[in-house]
């Protein structure tokens, strides 16, 4: 027990200084807390996890106030990568055993790299891309050759619930004052069209990946619950739906479909209703408790920004709540003057534009940093004058995304790496973190058709970080 008070002392130092650093505004001083920070980690790999369970989700926020966080993440992962090099110094055997799966994830990143060179992409390019693929798998790598015991596995479903209610709260918040209070001022002056200005952006900068996050936490939150007992459960209960609440107002469809899919297949497999009826209720409660925030938010505008904003559209202040765009969001979602939009200049022209481009590189495709990813925002790509594609575009779909830059080979391999991932997932069948491990399975399958769920950092620390607990659980020390 003292040992996880020393724990929690570090973590709690971590944060003081982060936000410090927040406060202060250099640059170098952020630098030099987040070097401080993943030298903690290395000295102790789970003080490093547990740190990233903090940062990551917050990431966004944190480099808009103060740019020198922007390595805070990545450093620590490495420090990781640093130190499990060194433990593994005299077997280097297990630093290079990998699984199947790890093998084809390498043979899709071979395709997408040589690819690249041969298309023309810089260097920089490629590694800013294959760092928007890797980063966590690195996490996975560390966390397979860790011991854990279930104690410590129980503090990272602490310190996630605990980062959940502080984001909802901050949601919740940010809903109630038209994103006017809580938030960067850069982020209070976004101009919005009135459907995303009515949805809940958080401190993770986009309404999905805040709901696909909260989603997570959620489920974390309810295997927790298991080892809760007493007057503590009525705590987690109002965590729970809190979180509810928060993902309700982000209007997230892509979230919802990940959900409806995600619990056929429950019902499918364990075939029990009863475990859903208390989630249930937490749903039902939420749906009050979100109708009030809608509520406050049109009060507050009222009396707050109205006569500030002099009722003018898309106000630095904001715009008051029109009910009719909650519903027209996901209404509209299907409709003709929807799906119009999309064929001319959305979703569906650039999956006729990455058909287009496939038909010419089909093989092996145009490469990384070709095509709608990460580093396409930041880089140049050699086609898009080729084939009239504007540089901000973002694709916005896992599957075309690599369908053009690794063409058959690189789908290939994708496949084949899902299916060693699904027979993973067959066999942890009666563990307790199985509804989770399906999650997220199902959030990449499904959400991989809506957004470049790859590049979500947050989904991907929970989906390698779980993944490597299960590939060492079988290290797992015993309870003390």
């Amino acid at each position: 027990m003292k040992l996880y008070q020393r724990e929690l002392s570090i973590l709690l130092i971590g944060i003081l200084a982060v936000i410090a650093g927040l406060l202060i505004g250099n640059t170098k001083v952020a630098l030099a807390i987040s070097f401080l920070i993943s030298v903690a980690g290395i000295l102790k790999k789970e003080l490093g996890l547990l740190f990233l369970l903090v940062f990551i989700p917050v990431r966004p926020f944190l480099i808009t106030v103060n740019p020198g966080f922007k390595i805070l993440g990545d450093m620590i992962i490495f420090f990781l990568l640093a130190r499990t090099v060194f433990d593994y110094r005299k077997d280097w055997k297990k630093l290079f055993s990998f699984h199947p799966f790890e093998w084809c994830f390498f043979a899709f990143a071979a395709i997408g790299v040589i690819s690249a060179l041969l298309t023309g992409v810089t260097l920089q390019a490629i590694i800013f891309q294959l760092r928007a693929y890797f980063l966590f798998y690195i996490v996975f790598y560390v966390v397979k050759r860790m011991e854990l015991s279930l104690s410590k596995i129980r503090l990272m479903s602490i310190t996630t619930f605990s980062v959940a209610i502080l984001l909802s709260l901050q949601g919740i918040i940010e809903k109630i004052s038209n994103k006017t209070m809580l938030m960067p001022q850069e982020w209070q002056e976004w101009v919005l069209s009135p459907t995303n200005r009515i949805r809940v952006y958080g401190l993770l900068k986009g309404p999905n990946e805040l709901s696909l996050y909260l989603v997570i936490a959620f489920i974390v939150t309810l295997l927790l619950l298991k080892q809760i007992h007493g007057k503590a459960k009525y705590f987690v209960y109002i965590g729970l739906t809190l979180m509810a609440t928060t993902i309700m107002l982000t209007y997230s469809r892509g979230t919802l479909l990940t959900l409806i899919v995600f619990l056929f297949l429950y019902i499918l497999v364990k075939r029990q209703w009863r475990p859903l009826v208390p989630i249930g209720l937490i749903l039902l409660i939420s749906f009050g408790l979100f109708t009030a925030v809608n509520q406050a938010a049109n009060q507050y505008y009222d009396y707050y920004l109205a006569e500030d904003s002099g009722d003018m559209e898309n106000s630095e202040k904001g715009e008051k709540v029109d009910e009719k765009e909650e519903v027209k969001r996901f209404k509209n979602a299907f409709s003709e003057e929807t799906i119009g939009q999309s064929s001319t200049s959305g979703r569906i022209y650039y999956v006729k534009k990455a058909i287009e481009v496939f038909k010419d590189h089909p093989l092996i495709g145009t490469g990384f940093a070709t095509f709608g990813g990460a580093a396409t925002l930041s880089y140049t790509s050699p086609i898009y004058d080729d084939y009239e594609i504007e540089n901000s575009f973002y694709s916005d779909n896992q599957y075309i995304l690599i369908l053009v830059e690794t063409g058959i080979l690189g789908v290939l391999s994708i496949l084949i790496t899902s299916y060693f991932l699904l027979m993973i997932i067959v066999k942890q069948r009666k563990e307790f973190y199985w509804p989770l491990l399906v999650y997220l399975f199902t959030a990449v399958i499904v959400g991989g058709t809506v957004y470049n769920i790859l590049e979500n950092d947050t989904f991907m620390l929970y989906f390698f970080l779980l993944l490597g607990i299960v590939f060492q659980k079988g290290k797992w020390k015993p309870e003390h």
